[in-house]
């Protein structure tokens, strides 16, 4: 099994196929809803902070006003168990707060008439108070009690006095909001799309810090899987931008690969518009869509890269592109069914000499690993190996990026295709190699006649026509009376595996590899390779899947007098920028 590299291919697959089949285009405002993961600390609750008193929302569509607290700070939690330190937990014994509540038969029209009603039984019965909204309106609810005894406690004395209220445990059913007094000052059901903001009369706009952090919009709260309160920030898109181009590309760049980025980020943005998302968001605020920071990241050249190109997007045959980018090309971007399954037209490899003559850091890159390591990358993808004994490149495209890699394990081989190899290595790009001691290549050119040299002297440059490779073949073992002869291929050949102890037929007869070291020859030149080595190198080009504009490579055509339209139509082919 392979449970992450699974996920994440499956995420790619369904952003591709969003971006066949459901391409929103922007409307004059259109508007943008990002899960906010950072700087969130704790999964169960979160903390709100406003410029002026807190309004609340409804979405439906746009916000709605309904009403204002008198508050400038909230926290919200889920309505579910916490203990005296308001820290989340699951033994209901060791819980202070819960779920366990009793609710007013009645209905009110209004947050403030059920307020009002709310305050006044507070001071009758000296307990928390408070409206909770859901679609049927609002409602009173008294409590946040751990077991049911404490509310069925106060129902009784509220049924001795006249009321009509009932008792109701509705774990993880809400988002409670409480006020710096630790009371609820107000509840809503989970299925709504409750939203917080207020008023920034410096910037003009509505904003709001999360954990101190401020955004431009509005920020809601969702409970997911049964026991995560998510936030989600729902923002006009050219203000979501502002917090995504700094975050995507160096400010300090060229005008005209910001005002790229800016449209190609913008472009992306719409093409991921989901309306109907299960978890009530469009994107992540990371990597696994666009980085997004928020206003405490904007820079004045990438807002004004923004502003010059608003509304401008990236389309092909009158569609919008999905407009995948990425660090660095190494040399040559990729097309798109070499990286993940769909075939985009726009999406085709180009040269990208560019990115190759940028300083970007990341045009050659070396990464090494222990066996160990690799077995334990191999393991937290669902794997179960407790032996490795080579790693095989079976695949290469035509733009050099791995598409087929086989794993040999004591549990056979394993198979890892296009961007799944680099992923379940850890490395920054699909064009690798790899060289290890314990990795072998057939070949079918020149070779090297080692039987007249040394891995050290000057006879490693000799080289001799091989007839049909000097490895013709590696197999596990020989049979005594085949010893020698080339017959002996009739016996288990291996196709891949470890060479130490293995014996090879070559053109000048049989032989067991014993020695610690050998030479291989390859198109980076002679290598010596510890046979028993337990480290892998890989030595690859380019930072990310290769897809798309190239971030270094439009910053080296700024530099080189491009505009960002013709960036852009470098990268993606056949578009139109509009």
């Amino acid at each position: 099994m392979k449970k992450n590299i699974l996920k994440i291919t499956a995420m790619s697959l369904l952003i591709l196929i969003l971006s066949i089949s459901a391409c929103f285009g922007a409307s004059d405002e259109e508007y943008v809803r990002i899960r906010i993961r950072y700087p969130r600390v704790y999964n169960e609750q979160s903390s709100i902070q406003s410029y002026e008193d807190i309004t609340v929302y409804e979405l439906d569509g746009k916000p709605e006003e309904l009403f204002q607290l008198n508050e400038d700070s909230l926290c919200l939690l889920l309505d579910s168990y916490f203990d005296s330190e308001y820290s989340y937990t699951q033994e209901k014994n060791k819980a202070s707060v819960g779920p366990n509540h009793v609710v007013l038969d009645q209905l009110y029209s209004s947050f403030e008439k059920a307020d009002r009603v709310a305050n006044e039984l507070e001071e009758e019965f000296r307990e928390d108070f408070f409206p909770q909204l859901s679609n049927d309106g609002y409602r009173i609810y008294g409590g946040m009690y751990a077991d049911m005894y404490g509310a069925k406690e106060l129902m009784e004395e509220m049924v001795d006095e006249g009321y009509e209220v009932e008792v109701v445990s509705t774990n993880m059913q809400n988002v409670a909001a409480y006020d710096d007094n630790d009371n609820v000052a107000f509840m809503y059901s989970n299925d709504m799309d409750i939203y917080f903001s207020s008023y920034n009369d410096g910037e003009g706009c509505e904003m709001i810090k999360i954990d101190k952090k401020p955004y431009r919009g509005f920020i809601g709260f969702k409970i997911i899987d049964n026991s995560k309160l998510i936030s989600i920030n729902f923002v006009d898109l050219e203000s979501y931008l502002y917090g995504v181009v700094p975050n995507e590309i160096s400010a300090s760049w060229g005008k005209e690969s910001l005002k790229a980025q800016a449209v190609a980020a913008r472009t992306y943005a719409v093409s991921c518009l989901s309306p109907y998302a299960s978890y009530g968001y469009d994107m992540d605020d990371n990597q696994n869509s666009q980085v997004y920071m928020g206003y405490s990241s904007e820079k004045e050249s990438t807002n004004e890269a923004v502003d010059e190109t608003k509304g401008e997007m990236i389309y092909y045959e009158d569609k919008l592109i999905q407009a995948f980018y990425h660090s660095t090309s190494g040399g040559k971007t990729e097309n798109t069914e070499n990286v993940w399954s769909s075939k985009l037209p726009y999406g085709v490899a180009v040269d990208d000499e560019y990115s190759d003559r940028s300083d970007s850091p990341y045009n050659e890159w070396q990464k090494s690993y222990k066996r160990s390591e690799i077995i334990k990358m191999l393991n937290d993808d669902g794997n179960n190996v407790d032996e490795l004994y080579s790693i095989e490149i079976a695949e290469v495209s035509e733009n050099n990026r791995v598409l087929k890699c086989i794993f040999l394990t004591d549990i056979g081989e394993i198979v890892y295709y296009k961007e799944d190899a680099r992923l379940v290595l850890g490395l920054m790009s699909q064009w690798f190699t790899v060289e290890n001691g314990t990795v072998y290549y057939f070949t079918n050119e020149f070779t090297f006649d080692k039987s007249s040299s040394t891995a050290e002297d000057d006879g490693l440059k000799q080289e001799i026509p091989s007839r049909g490779g000097i490895l013709d073949h590696i197999i596990d073992e020989i049979p005594e009376e085949d010893a020698g002869s080339e017959t002996a291929d009739t016996v288990n050949r291996l196709d891949t595996g470890s060479v130490t102890g293995r014996h090879v037929i070559s053109s000048s007869g049989t032989k067991k590899l014993t020695q610690e070291k050998i030479s291989v020859i390859s198109s980076s030149g002679v290598s010596v390779l510890d046979t028993d080595s337990s480290d892998y190198n890989f030595q690859g080009r380019g930072w990310g899947h290769g897809i798309g504009m190239s971030q270094y490579g439009a910053k080296q055509m700024a530099e080189e007098g491009f505009k960002y339209d013709e960036i852009l139509e470098h990268y993606y082919t056949g578009v139109t920028i509009r």
